[in-house]
C-alpha cells in the first residue's frame, strides 16, 4: 500500500517531505497496520486511505512542523492509526457517510497545534469522538462547534484545556445534557477563556454568571442583562422539541410529558425518552415506560398562571402557544413548563424564570 506514497521530495506522493520521510522510514510498520486494519474493516480501501493521508494528515504534519518539528513522527503514528479506523468505518475519506470528521481534522486540529504536538493520539481521538457524537445528535450545531474551536484553539495549550473547552462548546452547540458538567468545566478555565468559551462579554462578572448558569437553564450568558428584564414566573415560549417520526423525528403519535427533577420524561406510543433542554438546545435520551409511569404527573404552576383544556393564561390573559388541539399533558419544575397537545408531535417548553 505504501509503495504509492514514498515519493519524498519529488512531488510524486503529493505530501510534504517530512511526512513522506516518516512514511518511508516506517514502511514495514505502516504496512502491517494497514493489513491488520483490513482484517477488522474488510471494506477498507487503500486508495481512499491514501487520499485521506494526502488531504487530511499531510496538512496536520505541515502545521505541527512549523512549531514542533521534533513531534512529526509521533503525530504521524497517531494520525495514521486513527485514520485507518475512521476510513475503515467510512467516517472519513472518499465515500464517508458525512463530511464532519474531515472538516474537523482540517479546521479544529490545526487550531490545536500546540496541544496536538504534545499529545497527538489523545487530541486526535478526543476531537474525532466529539465530531462523531455531535454529528449523530439531532439538532446539534456542528458547524458552530468547529468554528468556535477554530477561534479558541490557539488559546488551548494543553490536553486538559482542550477537553474543558470542547465540553463547553459542545454544550453551546446544542448538547443540553452537558450543561452541568460544562458550567463546572468553564469554572476550571482561566476567566478570560471561560467567558469567551460560553460566549459572554469579556466585561462580565464570571462568578455571578456561573451561579446564574447553575440555577437557570434559560439564562443566556451571551446577553446576561436581558434576563433581568423578565418577570419571574411569566411563561416565555423558549423551545419546541421533537417531531413526527414520518418527518425524521422520534414520535409516532402526539407525546405526553411528565416531570423528572430538572428534566422531563416523554412518552409516545410504547417509546419513552428523557428530555433535557436549556437555552442552547434540547436532547432526547432513551428511557422506559416504567420510568414514565412512576414520574410526577401534572404541574405545580406559579400562582398567577392558569391552564385550561386549550389555553395558557397569565393573570387571566392568554399566552400564545405554537400548538394545535387540546392540551393533553403538562409538567413543570421551578424553571420550566412543558406542554403537549392532541394534534402536535412535539413538546412545547416555556421558561418560568
Amino acid at each position: 500500500m505504501s509503495d504509492n506514497l514514498d515519493g519524498g521530495g519529488d512531488g510524486q506522493a503529493g505530501v510534504c517531505d517530512a511526512f513522506a520521510s516518516v512514511l518511508r522510514s516506517g514502511r514495514p510498520q505502516f504496512n502491517a497496520q494497514f493489513t491488520e486494519a483490513r482484517r477488522v474493516y474488510p471494506n477498507l480501501d487503500g486508495s481512499a486511505f491514501l487520499e485521506f493521508l494526502r488531504t487530511d494528515v499531510d496538512g496536520l504534519v505541515q502545521v505541527v512542523q512549523q512549531s514542533h518539528p521534533e513531534q512529526i513522527t509521533d503525530l504521524t503514528l497517531a494520525a495514521y492509526e486513527a485514520g485507518l479506523e475512521l476510513v475503515g468505518q467510512k467516517l472519513a475519506g472518499p465515500g464517508a457517510r458525512h463530511p464532519w470528521i474531515e472538516e474537523g481534522w482540517k479546521r479544529v486540529l490545526p487550531a490545536l497545534a500546540s496541544a496536538l504536538a504534545t499529545a497527538p493520539a489523545r487530541i486526535i481521538r478526543s476531537v474525532s469522538n466529539a465530531l462523531h457524537h455531535l454529528a449523530n445528535t439531532p439538532g446539534a450545531r456542528l458547524e458552530q462547534w468547529i468554528s468556535e474551536f477554530e477561534r479558541l484553539g490557539p488559546q488551548c495549550g494543553n490536553v486538559d484545556t482542550v477537553l474543558l473547552v470542547g465540553q463547553v462548546l459542545a454544550w453551546r452547540a446544542g448538547l443540553a445534557h452537558y450543561r452541568g458538567g460544562a458550567v463546572t468545566a468553564a469554572g476550571a478555565l482561566p476567566t478570560a477563556l471561560a467567558l469567551s468559551a460560553i460566549g459572554a462579554p469579556s466585561s462580565a462578572d464570571w462568578p455571578q454568571l456561573q451561579e446564574r448558569l447553575k440555577v437557570n437553564p434559560w439564562f443566556s450568558p451571551t446577553s446576561p442583562s436581558e434576563g433581568d428584564k423578565e418577570s419571574a414566573g411569566f411563561p416565555r415560549f423558549v423551545a419546541q422539541a421533537g417531531a413526527f417520526r414520518g418527518f425524521g423525528g422520534l414520535f409516532v403519535e402526539p407525546p405526553r410529558v411528565a416531570s423528572s427533577g430538572q428534566d422531563f420524561l416523554v412518552r409516545s406510543g410504547d417509546d419513552c425518552w428523557l428530555l433535557t433542554a436549556d437555552i442552547f438546545g434540547a436532547t432526547f435520551h432513551r428511557s422506559s415506560p416504567a420510568e414514565f409511569d412512576s414520574a410526577t404527573q401534572g404541574s405545580q404552576l406559579p400562582s398567577e398562571l392558569r391552564m385550561n383544556d386549550s389555553k395558557l393564561l397569565w393573570r387571566k390573559r392568554p399566552i400564545e402557544m405554537p400548538i394545535d388541539g387540546l392540551i393533553t399533558s403538562s409538567a413543570a419544575n421551578p424553571t420550566t413548563l412543558a406542554l403537549t397537545s392532541s394534534l402536535t408531535h412535539s413538546v412545547v417548553l416555556f421558561a418560568l424564570s
